[in-house]
């Protein structure tokens, strides 16, 4: 019975957003309507980062210019605070994102990292058994083992 209702629901539901708008559905054709799950090798990954930060380095500019402007009025202070405020935000932004493209121009991204942090694992593994063999205490190693596992779940 819950199924049903359920059932029906997801079919009004269908009703309402696809069927009565096929127009933006016949739009997008099958290599776009999936292209924003498709994974972006390196060098379109660096294109997109520099056309960004193109954008944002545009803006500082122009916020810089409208700041310029507004404490040659002798504007509010509050409008000025807040463009300041903005202005940090936008550097903040492309600060962030000089980053993420350093990292990718390093090769340290997404599979770099995860082996770096297998082999940190396979190591800890290795000092696990001798310590073991050694008939050491092990829970330090052990914590570290757990934590390595989780960075590597978040890795992928």
């Amino acid at each position: 019975m819950i199924d049903k209702k359920f059932e029906d629901k997801l079919n009004k539901l269908r009703e309402m957003y696809i069927n009565k708008r096929p127009e933006e559905s016949e739009k997008l054709d099958d290599s776009k309507k999936f292209e924003a799950f498709m994974a972006l090798s390196d060098e379109e990954k660096e294109e997109k980062l520099n056309a960004k930060l193109e954008l944002l380095t545009d803006k500082v500019v122009t916020l810089d210019e409208k700041l310029g402007d507004l404490l040659a009025k002798n504007a509010s202070a509050d409008d000025i605070s807040e463009l300041k405020y903005y202005i940090d935000a936008v550097k903040n932004k492309k600060l962030i994102l000089e980053q993420k493209l350093e990292l990718i121009k390093n090769g340290e991204f997404d599979a770099a990292r995860k082996e770096r942090v297998k082999r940190q694992l396979t190591d800890l593994e290795l000092k696990r058994c001798k310590a073991l063999l050694g008939k050491k205490d092990c829970s330090k190693i052990n914590e570290k083992i757990a934590l390595k596992k989780k960075a590597i779940n978040r890795l992928k």
